[in-house]
């Protein structure tokens, strides 16, 4: 049978010439011998664990190969028959130049072995067997590299895939972060006095703080409510509204601009400037009339005016 693996080159010392052994051979046969000898060898290395049967096949085809069919009546075979008659003239095979030679390797040279049903080269199996060994020993080594690489991106993989978590969740964490701190500034939703204590309940409790006052909250939602939302510059202008006229009139002021079908930061605050010349107008009216009261009421001993009307709400 044929070498299941069947390699296409096998090691060949580069000194073979001159082992002693090929060296009694060319002696013993001439120089062709060193090439029936490696053609041997091939035919060895070509079959299953290296071996031939000694089989008439077997020295049919090799008589063949070797170019020995005209060598029957050589003074070769002579040699090697009567070197070896009392061996060979009861053998089958002796009709054989191959045989001839192959039992001569086998007997006389030394450079193959027989077990009496196949022949080969011990040096042959040697070397095949050390190269097989070698083949088995990458093979596994890199089978562990591979399982080992396998193993290194798994592991890469699983941190990956726990760097992403993280991530995500410090993502999560800083949108709520977010969300939280927009809702405490900008989003906040107009309800009815009930609704209104239920959400600030609801705000409270993402506050690291407790509740503080703010005089911004209301208006901040009313004007969310009625208006629209509250950009950036548009609550730093709230802001200024509330300090300069208070909550209430900032509120009031919404609630006009809305009736009027103009509500805008614009027409709020012009609706809060158009407030500070009425109430300047009618200071200055009040300031006349209460001239010439106080000019009456100075004769008598000041127990019958009426201070609060005589200071006014504004003052």
């Amino acid at each position: 049978h044929m070498a299941k693996d069947q390699s296409y080159y096998f090691s060949h010392d580069v000194d073979a010439f001159n082992d002693p052994k090929i060296v009694a051979m060319i002696s013993e046969y001439g120089v062709i011998a060193y090439a029936w000898w490696w053609i041997i060898i091939e035919k060895l290395a070509s079959y299953e664990d290296y071996k031939l049967p000694l089989k008439k096949y077997t020295f049919v085809a090799l008589d063949n190969e070797l170019g020995m069919k005209n060598e029957q009546n050589s003074t070769f075979v002579e040699h090697v028959f009567n070197k070896n008659e009392h061996v060979l003239e009861q053998n089958t095979f002796c009709s054989f130049c191959s045989f001839l030679f192959i039992f001569a390797l086998i007997n006389d040279f030394e450079l193959l072995a027989c077990d009496g049903e196949y022949f080969w080269s011990p040096s042959l199996t040697r070397r095949f067997e050390l190269r097989k060994a070698k083949n088995e020993e990458i093979s596994q080594k890199r089978r562990l590299a591979g399982l080992k690489s396998a193993e290194a991106r798994r592991e890469n993989k699983q941190k990956r895939t726990r760097v992403e978590q993280n991530l995500t969740r410090v993502e999560q964490n800083e949108l709520i972060k977010e969300k939280k701190r927009k809702e405490n500034i900008y989003s906040y939703s107009y309800y009815r006095d009930g609704e209104n204590q239920n959400s600030n309940e609801l705000l409270n409790m993402f506050d690291d703080e407790p509740p503080k006052t703010d005089p911004y909250k209301n208006v901040f939602k009313i004007y969310m409510n009625d208006v629209g939302e509250i950009s950036p510059m548009t609550k730093e202008k709230l802001e200024y509204l509330v300090n300069d006229f208070g909550e209430s009139e900032v509120i009031t002021a919404i609630s006009k601009s809305v009736e009027v079908g103009k509500a805008s930061i614009a027409y709020i605050t012009a609706i809060l400037n158009n407030k500070i010349r009425e109430e300047a107008a009618k200071e200055s009216g009040t300031n006349r009339r209460g001239k010439g009261t106080r000019t009456i009421k100075a004769k008598s001993d000041g127990s019958d005016v009426d201070w609060k009307n005589e200071t006014g709400e504004w003052l």
